[in-house]
């Protein structure tokens, strides 16, 4: 199939904390034919000059694209499926794969014309856990355990070269054959919103101090099984049944 058929992924970094990381970010990522990176809630203004200093022209091409979000569902909400990365062990339920593997399976869904997003922390201890159950999948992109720390940018190159190897002739091994049915990161974000409030209604949350950690744990298990249109409209429909019984 040719490249320019392919629905590239997109960069997502949230709270980058120095413009020169994102710089040298948009330039790894337009070295490798990725052109479309959402910042969210970064902690310096947008646009930057410092940012723009470091890209190596990147941030200057017409062919590259940045948007700036307030929050992480926002940036997602057109995401058919998004990958998080991190250089650390998690206590998190969450299928881990390598940035070989991951580059394999954003090349099919790019090929599916399903957009992928790939999250990366901007902060030195990188994504929070309540970001991470975000994802479908973790990137682990594995390092000395002794000196686990990977420079943003360094981490963006990483995956956005493996994912390149792929479009130029390595073969895929994923078929996806309904993906397009996929719900996106918004009908999912809804259908987790509204059973987390009706939850918090009836007081499920007990006790108080593990509300955090239970309402992760249930984002996890929606975000972990690709759930389709159809399967939410079922779900909210059961949810809607069972608030009127």
């Amino acid at each position: 199939m040719s490249i320019k058929k392919l629905v590239s992924p997109v960069i997502i970094l949230v709270e980058p904390q120095l413009p020169e990381n994102i710089g040298f970010s948009a330039r790894a990522m337009f070295n490798f034919g990725i052109t479309k990176l959402r910042l969210v809630n970064p902690q310096e203004s947008w646009p930057n000059e410092k940012a723009i200093s470091t890209s190596a022209g990147a941030l200057e091409s017409k062919k590259f694209h940045v948007t700036v979000h307030d929050d992480l569902e926002q940036a997602i909400d057109d995401i058919t499926y998004l990958f998080a990365t991190t250089a650390r062990k998690r206590d998190i339920n969450k299928t881990s794969v390598s940035p070989v593997v991951a580059g394999k399976q954003i090349y099919n869904f790019g090929e599916k014309k399903a957009l992928c997003g790939i999250l990366f922390g901007g902060k030195q201890s990188g994504l929070k856990n309540n970001q991470l159950v975000k994802a479908d999948k973790i990137i682990n992109i594995k390092s000395n355990s002794e000196f686990s720390s990977i420079n943003l940018a360094m981490s963006v190159l990483i995956v956005a070269y493996e994912y390149s190897i792929q479009k130029i002739g390595i073969k895929n091994f994923l078929e996806y054959s309904k993906l397009q049915e996929i719900a996106k990161k918004k009908e999912l974000n809804y259908f987790t919103s509204r059973l987390i409030n009706l939850l918090n209604e009836k007081n499920f949350f007990e006790p108080k101090e593990k509300k955090k950690n239970m309402i992760d744990n249930i984002e996890s298990i929606f975000t972990r099984n690709n759930l389709s249109h159809q399967e939410l409209k079922t779900l909210h429909g059961i949810v809607s049944s069972l608030i009127k019984n």
